[in-house]
């Protein structure tokens, strides 16, 4: 059987479809999952797929914070589901908003409680919106997204105004994943420290990046190397 992913949607979000369309690709089965009409009225539960993915864009207008007020509602009326998914080890994957979601909740870098965030996804440093293609090098971790992958290089497009990654001071640099490839600006759009453009927790399951994969799954664009992640995700569920 084919993998079911529940892929959130927020009001703002706007790389659903892509993301859909890169599991498909990949041999899952995914479905949109509404935060409001299917979580928090108790339709479905956070816990009833195989992969959690969380898409880009604007979740609720990034309001307060980009990521602040999903990751909010997640936190304090999914907060037992969101607890349950972190105990069973559901595979997640935090895509750009997605990935400051995932910040947010406390889930990444994952060293604190689901709800006690200890990291941050600041404003660029140059204070301005990036949107390009940049290459980011895949590290040697436990994730689960990247076994096999590591040391190639991967051309994915970002599109973030806050993407700087403040981690505490006892981050394990074990957990990155992904880095820009080339110090200093324009080569990292944001100015992540040690240039890192993904993060994964202990458990190698739960995986955040700025970059956008979803948007480089076909022959005809730029790059279709991203789809690689999404068959290494799921193929680790299969």
């Amino acid at each position: 059987m084919k993998p079911k992913v529940k892929v959130l949607y927020a009001p703002g979000n706007n790389c659903h479809h892509e993301l859909l369309q890169a599991f498909r690709m990949a041999g899952a089965e995914p479905t949109l999952c509404l935060l409001t009409a299917d979580l928090l009225s108790g339709q479905q539960a956070l816990t009833e797929c195989d992969i959690i993915a969380i898409p880009g864009g604007f979740s609720f207008g990034d309001h307060v914070a980009a990521g602040r007020l999903f990751a909010l509602e997640l936190n304090t009326r999914l907060a037992d589901q969101l607890k349950e998914a972190r105990e069973k080890q559901i595979p997640m994957i935090g895509i750009c908003n997605g990935f400051q979601i995932l910040v947010n909740t406390g889930l990444l870098p994952g060293s604190a409680e689901v709800g006690q965030p200890d990291a941050l996804l600041d404003t660029n440093a140059t204070a301005s919106f990036e949107s390009r293609w940049v290459d980011m090098h895949i590290e040697k971790t436990n994730c689960i997204w990247t076994q096999g992958l590591e040391g190639q290089t991967l051309s994915i497009p970002v599109a973030h105004g806050e993407g700087r990654l403040m981690l505490p001071e006892n981050y394990d640099e074990r957990l990155t994943v992904f880095r820009y490839d080339g110090d200093g600006y324009p080569a990292n759009p944001n100015g992540s420290l040690g240039n890192r453009a993904g993060i994964t927790d202990a458990t190698g399951r739960i995986l955040g990046l700025m970059p956008h994969p979803e948007r480089a799954i076909y022959n005809w664009s730029p790059s279709s190397q991203g789809l690689r992640l999404f068959e290494t995700g799921v193929n680790a569920v299969k």
